[in-house]
């Protein structure tokens, strides 16, 4: 079954490289029908903005919309300033939107391919809208798994609400740390064992389906084993003696996650990926991983990816804490606090896993600056070792 995986990935990633090309050949031009979903920025139109952010205002229409900055990484990214005739402005629409789009080959292959860019996609057209939490707003989200295309449009929140973003240096105090917890509270409690994740929303697969398809895809629980031997400066002596038992504990933690109550996961919650606001308040963007599971798998990685460990030693229990009395309130159903610390130390796994497996990948292509990896490395590793998650099963 795993080299059957492999295979089909590689006729993917062939499949969308003939598609990208073709692409470049006989570019297709303006696009009007808000079906087809844009193969890149440059292809929007007033038409296909109309239909992607005018549906449910009879009369409203998009007039004009101009560019403005924007980036490449694993996605093309860009904001956008949309202009609305009387009847979209006086409605309301969307003024300050930002797109991300998958224009490129490598986009394709790092986030089509995986079906990261349709699980962003399924999170801002079907599941932000149910959702008490600070996320950016979502107005459309497309997506083609034949050719990989996709089209994410959502909420500009440095120009709405002035945020501004960090990373893997960025300092968490204590109000911050709390607001982390009360927003993951906020999505596993609003959609906590809810039928739709099985019935509507097909697309989510649990968290054990999706790391055992990455592992198959990409070598990632291996290839993270292997990056051990970079990281020797950052992860713990106590650890780096027990390396072989890591992908054991990690299988063991994906079939204890999906043994437990399910809920929406976010999944990569590093310090990359929230935003801070004026009140100082800490909320999550980046819905590309998103997958159904248990509470605890996000809980343990923001908490020792987000923290520095001499601060996460001294308020994981007081954070837990919070977080169960914050689940209770937005409609979950809290276990107690020794089965959640049970829980929480054995989903340690996963923040290692990934940062080892990013260093790994480094050596080729850089997706995070290596200074920021080796610090989330370094947090992550030692909460194993602290927390005695190799003997936590």
């Amino acid at each position: 079954m795993g080299v059957t995986e492999q295979l089909r990935f590689v006729g993917s990633v062939a499949r969308v490289g003939a598609v990208v090309a073709g692409e470049r050949l006989r570019p297709r031009g303006p696009v009007t029908d808000v079906a087809t979903v844009p193969a890149r920025i440059d292809e929007l139109t007033p038409e296909w903005l109309t239909g992607a952010l005018c549906a449910g205002v009879p009369g409203a229409h998009v007039t004009s919309f101009a560019f403005g900055e924007g980036s490449d990484g694993t996605s093309s990214r860009r904001a956008i300033t949309v202009t609305y005739d009387a009847a979209g402005t006086s409605a309301g629409l969307p003024v300050d939107v930002y797109s991300k789009t998958t224009p490129s080959f490598v986009n394709r292959a790092l986030i089509g391919v995986t079906g990261a860019a349709g699980a962003e996609a399924l999170f801002y057209s079907r599941i932000r809208q149910h959702l008490d939490l600070g996320a950016p707003a979502g107005y459309f989200g497309g997506w083609e798994p034949r050719t990989c295309r996709s089209m994410v449009l959502i909420e500009d929140i440095v120009k709405t609400r002035g945020a501004t973003f960090g990373n893997a240096l960025t300092h968490v105090d204590r109000p911050g740390a709390e607001s982390m917890v009360r927003e993951m509270a906020r999505y596993h409690g609003g959609l906590w064992q809810d039928p739709r994740l099985d019935r509507e929303w097909t697309d989510l697969v649990d968290a054990k389906t999706w790391q055992d398809t990455f592992n198959t895809k990409t070598g990632m629980d291996r290839g993270a084993l292997f990056a051990f031997r970079f990281a020797q400066d950052e992860i713990p002596a106590a650890l780096r003696a027990r390396a072989k038992d890591v992908r054991p504990a990690f299988a063991q933690s994906m079939r204890a996650n999906v043994a437990l109550p399910q809920t929406l996961l976010h999944q990569d919650v590093h310090p990359g990926n929230w935003f801070r606001l004026p009140d100082g308040s800490l909320n999550l963007y980046d819905w590309q991983g998103i997958c159904k599971g248990n509470w605890a798998l996000d809980f343990a990685y923001a908490i020792t990816a987000g923290l520095t460990v001499e601060d996460r030693r001294a308020w994981e229990r007081e954070l837990l804490a919070l977080y169960l009395q914050e689940l209770g309130e937005a409609g979950g159903a809290p276990p107690t606090f020794d089965e959640a610390w049970l829980a929480y130390r054995q989903q340690q796994f996963h923040g290692l896993i990934f940062w080892t497996y990013t260093l790994l990948v480094g050596k080729l292509s850089e997706l995070q600056p290596e200074d920021h990896v080796r610090m989330l490395i370094r947090r992550t590793s030692q909460a194993v070792v602290d927390l005695e998650s190799l003997d936590g099963f």
